[in-house]
């Protein structure tokens, strides 16, 4: 009859111990996969639309060029020499101002991957700090700290 007791009071253990390890561990640890999973989506959202408004800026870039390249053959029909002259001067103008775009968009899409990724690191140190926290039921002294830290 004791073994029955026993093997109820540790079924009960058992229970007991999955809904706190739950409630204390899992839950926040995948909160904290959430959280950092939105913020990642959010960057590649980003990293999305912007390479998006480049490839737009380059269509927009490309029918610019098309219509420099008829207005320069109409001007060539015409015998407009000076004027086409002019043509390939706004031409270059306009290559110039949507190479600096695209160079601006790349660079702050560069930009904002180099940020979601120090982002990402130091969440990821600051998680596995907690982790660790957590599971050794103690706070990590200076030297533990820096070894998770580094």
């Amino acid at each position: 009859m004791s073994l029955d007791y026993t093997l109820l009071i540790q079924m009960v253990n058992f229970i007991v111990l999955v809904v706190l390890l739950n409630a204390l561990i899992f839950k926040p640890i995948l909160k904290v996969f959430d959280e950092r999973k939105a913020k990642v989506e959010g960057v590649m959202d980003e990293a999305r639309r912007l390479s998006e408004e480049a490839e737009r800026l380059m269509e927009e870039y490309e029918r610019k060029i098309s219509e420099a390249r008829q207005q320069a053959l109409q001007l060539v029909n015409e015998g407009r020499i000076q004027a086409m002259e002019d043509q390939k001067e706004a031409l270059a103008k306009v290559r110039e101002e949507t190479e600096a775009q695209l160079k601006q968009l790349k660079e702050r899409i560069d930009k904002e991957k180099g940020e979601a990724s120090r982002v990402l690191e130091r969440f990821a140190k600051v998680l596995s700090i907690s982790i660790a926290e957590r599971l050794l039921g103690r706070p990590l002294d200076n030297k533990e700290r820096a070894k998770w830290e580094s």
